[in-house]
């Protein structure tokens, strides 16, 4: 099965200052703005609690309504806490174009990251998988098992990265799909060009 990385230009100093805000208001708002969403999973939800009563699943309304009025989580619910997140940074952010990232499997990322590695980007300035796949919410949420992941670039960690990801590196890349990583890499520069003219963090889900 393909998936794909879902890019967000978001403030993070903004998405933090909402979650536990307790706004009425803004749970309101984002009812309202994802309601088609709410009540799809809200159907699939009580179709699986018939079937499993014991363990019931979390709707994704609920999941939203802990995140911002500050309640109690369930621990065993990260993934969905981690869609409610997506959904905050939808509200508040620009999705960005993903068509280099999306439909492909785990293992194309694999060979991106690894490309990273040989052309000589430090891991600890930017990697495919410690930043934008496995470094976890950018805000407190219980762990999760699978999907989504969830990586992040700050604002202030986006200079370093652009001085990484150049053309004279991506020029060295000896591949066999050299020009579709090329493309991919461009691809995530431009997500990070973006979000440094906009003074926006990037913040990504892989599902």
């Amino acid at each position: 099965m393909s998936h794909g990385v879902m890019p967000f230009a978001v403030s993070l100093p903004q998405i933090r200052k909402v979650v536990g805000s307790r706004s009425k208001s803004l749970l309101l708002e984002l009812r309202e703005e994802f309601e088609d969403e709410l009540q799809e999973d809200h159907e699939e939800v009580d179709e699986a609690n018939e079937d499993d009563e014991f363990d019931p699943e979390l709707p994704l309304d609920d999941a939203l309504r802990h995140l911002i009025m500050d309640e109690e989580r369930w621990d065993y619910e990260g993934a969905k806490y981690g869609y409610a997140i997506e959904l905050i940074c939808s509200f508040y952010g620009e999705f960005l174009a993903n068509e280099h990232w999306s439909g492909m499997r785990l293992t194309w990322a694999e060979t991106v990251n690894d490309v990273l590695v040989e052309a000589g980007v430090p891991a600890e300035i930017f990697s495919i998988f410690n930043h934008l796949l496995y470094r976890g919410s950018p805000v407190d949420i219980p762990e999760i098992d699978d999907f989504p992941f969830i990586g992040y670039v700050t604002l202030t960690e986006i200079p370093a990265v652009l001085t990484e990801l150049t053309d004279e590196r991506f020029a060295t890349i000896a591949h066999e799909d050299a020009d579709e990583i090329r493309l991919s890499l461009e691809q995530v520069r431009e997500w990070l060009e973006t979000c440094q003219r906009d003074k926006s963090d990037l913040v990504c889900f892989y599902y």
